[in-house]
């Protein structure tokens, strides 16, 4: 099935078009392919805003629509690094940010493994984000950066305040320390193979600081990254706010 005319034209970043059919009460606007893909699930995965916006404007969509395999609209998102779309699911109260794939893996952990630091970012601030969710085997966002070698994304996870479990060990009994220690040749150019083994030995280095002080490492990370006071900031604007109120 090559998909219904308003899925085509969500595929296509038809933004009339889709204003259009969308005001055809004759439209079903969930009409999935076979394969389970729906009209909302195919303008996150190609990134068209405009309509992802007007989607999530409409009560009728299923923003949380599962395929094969258990992939959501959300993660599909996560996975492309479709920033702008990360944002305006992020403020939708209806979505599912946990919902997991087959494997166990979950938006969080797949920005992880691909290095969307941005992406990375903006859950880590969201509190509905479980940080910690494994796979089946085991294996936690923090082990699948570190074996990354995703420096930037271990430092802003060690830095951001969440309770981050740096020692939790998947189903071969290895913590995401190990795995930075065994960097293995991946099927990936001798330039990046390199880059990767740099970063691991760094992880390293900030893992162990991270285990003998967390406190003064987490410190030093936030200072570095530009992150220090933002709590502080944000507590202090939240009083004025309450104060106001009342």
């Amino acid at each position: 099935m090559v998909g219904t005319p308003f899925y085509i034209a969500c595929q296509e970043g038809q933004v009339e078009i889709v204003k259009s059919l969308l005001n055809d009460q004759r439209v079903d606007i969930n009409k999935a392919r076979t394969n389970g893909e729906t009209p909302f699930y195919t303008a996150c995965y190609y990134g068209y805003t405009e309509v992802v916006e007007l989607l999530l404007n409409d009560d009728r969509i299923d923003i949380n629509i599962i395929l094969d395999g258990g992939v959501t609209p959300f993660y599909i998102t996560c996975q492309e690094g479709h920033i702008e779309i990360v944002k305006l699911l992020l403020n939708d109260n209806r979505i599912e940010v946990n919902e997991t794939r087959n494997s166990g893996a979950t938006p969080f952990f797949f920005a992880c493994e691909c290095g969307h630091i941005e992406i990375v970012k903006l859950l880590l601030n969201d509190p509905r984000v479980d940080v910690n969710k494994a796979t089946e085997d085991s294996i936690t966002p923090i082990s699948i950066a570190c074996s990354e070698g995703h420096i930037q994304i271990v430092k802003y996870m060690l830095a951001s305040g969440r309770e981050i479990d740096i020692n939790k060990k998947d189903d071969d009994g290895k913590t995401g320390l190990d795995w930075a220690k065994e960097t293995e040749k991946t099927e990936v150019s001798e330039e990046i193979f390199q880059e990767r083994k740099r970063n691991c030995g760094k992880i390293v280095e900030l893992l162990e600081s991270f285990e003998r002080n967390p406190n003064e490492t987490r410190t030093k990370l936030r200072i570095q990254l530009g992150l220090a006071g933002k709590s502080f900031l944000i507590f202090y604007f939240s009083n004025i706010k309450i104060f106001l109120k009342f």
